[in-house]
């Protein structure tokens, strides 16, 4: 596996997981500590630009 792929991976990844929490906690309405959340937005907001970023690379490895 090349490490585009493995950035894709790990990005789409943790952008998976974190929303998860987020969103379990909110509808079974338990306030998480606002560093929490915003720790998770940060590992979010990391992840993204990493996710276009590879999805691009392997777009055009493909092409």
């Amino acid at each position: 596996m090349e490490s585009k792929n493995i950035l894709w991976s790990i990005s789409l990844s943790v952008i998976g997981i974190v929303t998860i929490i987020l969103i379990g906690f909110n509808l079974v309405e338990i306030e998480l500590p606002d560093i929490i959340t915003r720790i998770f937005s940060l590992m979010e907001l990391i992840a993204l630009p990493v996710l276009a970023f590879s999805t691009v690379k392997k777009i055009k490895h493909k092409a």
